[in-house]
């Protein structure tokens, strides 16, 4: 395929995706000018706060897992946001229930923002970073889950993408149950495979964040493993605005509530030329 033709694909790509999620997915934002934005997450705060509770919490376990603490994941993006009780958090809860009448098209709705992500603007990863990953993997499901042992639909579902850019699949475990909202590096264990994992610059893929504790149990594993840098590419930040609204107030509620979808990179944030 030309540069060319790859551009036009990339553009009817967006486009399908516009019109197909444009009046439920709404985009991620990730400061505001009142300060109500974890710039971890992405999620609702007070202004008095640098970090939301969760990454708050989070840091001071990670300070505490070792002697001089471990670090998480460097950088984190968003496809969108997921209010509970919405379609985007149909979408993301129903995607992996083959008894719900509308699976299939879940899973599409899924393949579109995985697509937007790490076909048409994988290339950002590096603009963002300064580095192009060099091994991928997804999150497993924990002992506590009842997905535990199952294969992973957003495996299957990303496969695709991550094929087309041929860099090294690791293989993830889950050892253990996880506790809410607990950092736990032992809860995954790296699978041991022919090939030596190249952990320069890891990607982690995962479908849904609430605290954000399971996908930075996985990248604290792989701190010890011998990571260098971790990115993560959360499909949907859940986030339910009823709650939000008796904790921090109407007002945060009522700001995350008209935010709607844009067109635009999920890594740089801006109109980016595909």
């Amino acid at each position: 395929m030309s540069n060319r033709q790859q551009v036009s694909a990339n553009l009817q790509l967006e486009k399908a995706k516009f019109e197909r999620m444009g009046s439920y997915a709404r985009s991620v934002v990730y400061s505001s000018k009142f300060g109500h934005v974890c710039p971890v997450c992405a999620g609702p705060k007070g202004a008095k706060f640098a970090l939301c509770k969760a990454c708050g919490d989070a840091k001071k376990q990670a300070l505490a897992l070792q002697p001089g603490g471990i670090p998480l994941a460097d950088k984190i993006r968003f496809g969108h946001y997921a209010y509970k009780g919405e379609q985007m958090y149909r979408v993301v809860q129903g995607y992996k229930d083959t008894a719900d009448p509308a699976v299939s098209e879940y899973q599409k709705d899924i393949k579109y923002i995985a697509a937007d992500a790490l076909a048409v603007h994988y290339s950002c990863i590096a603009r963002l970073t300064g580095s192009r990953p060099t091994a991928w993997a997804t999150i497993p499901s924990t002992k506590s889950s009842r997905n535990y042992g199952k294969p992973h639909i957003l495996t299957n579902l990303v496969s695709p993408f991550m094929d087309r850019v041929g860099i090294q699949q690791l293989h993830l475990q889950a050892n253990a149950g996880k506790e809410h909202n607990d950092i736990n590096p032992q809860v995954f264990a790296l699978v041991a495979e022919g090939q030596k994992p190249d952990l320069r610059h890891v990607l982690l893929i995962e479908d849904s964040w609430v605290s954000g504790a399971t996908v930075q149990s996985a990248a604290a594993m792989l701190r010890l493993q011998g990571a260098i840098y971790i990115t993560v590419y959360c499909v949907a930040r859940i986030i339910d605005l009823s709650r939000v609204e008796r904790g921090l107030g109407k007002d945060i509620a009522d700001g995350y509530r008209t935010l709607s979808y844009r067109d635009r990179c999920p890594w740089l944030l801006e109109r980016h030329p595909v």
